[in-house]
């Protein structure tokens, strides 16, 4: 009986070991296909932010701007915020190339002021020259985030009206947005 016993350890130690190998393995297993998944459908981070819960959709402009290392282009149809003129001056004095396009009737309007600032900063800032429409994009792209919405870039967009922004780092959502504003930019210069 005393043998029996031995024996019937002896097998459940090496189940033991077995099962503990096989749950470190499955583990293993487990870890490998999730950064599989996360390469292949990238781990890309999408926010909605819209302007009255925390009145900072300027902020999160900026911040983008800000994270900005080889270049920031935009197409804004209003744009009056001192603070994202600010940031694109930043990120010009540090070597980014930034380029910007405007509606052509807001940036002899309301868009004047910045307009101006930004010339003066050596920003090179474009507007619409085809005659039919507005251009009423409102997208800002970097190599490595977009940013898009209703938001215009103004006090009444930040603090009064209802506005949405998104801000990813998706490579295929990028990659469109850096192509479309690319296109407008080279058919308006």
């Amino acid at each position: 009986m005393n043998n029996n016993i031995n024996i019937h350890f002896r097998r459940e130690g090496k189940w033991k070991i077995v099962s503990v190998t096989f749950c470190i393995l499955s583990i293993i297993l487990f870890t490998i296909c999730i950064a599989s998944v996360v390469s292949v459908f990238g781990n890309h981070e999408i926010n909605v932010y819209y302007s009255l819960d925390k009145y900072d959709n300027d902020k999160k402009i900026i911040e983008v701007i800000d994270n900005a290392n080889i270049y920031v282009y935009f197409a804004i149809y209003f744009f009056t915020k001192n603070s994202i003129a600010d940031a694109l001056i930043r990120a010009k004095s540090r070597g980014v190339d930034v380029i910007g396009i405007m509606d052509r009737d807001a940036s002899l309007n309301s868009n004047a002021k910045i307009l101006e600032r930004l010339k003066n900063a050596s920003i090179q800032m474009l507007a619409q020259r085809h005659p039919d429409g507005i251009m009423h994009m409102k997208a800002l792209v970097t190599e490595n985030a977009y940013a898009s919405g209703s938001y215009n870039w103004t006090d009444s967009a930040t603090t009064m009206n209802d506005e949405v922004l998104e801000v990813g780092t998706n490579e295929n959502v990028r990659k469109r947005y850096l192509a479309i504003i690319k296109n407008i930019i080279t058919i308006n210069q």
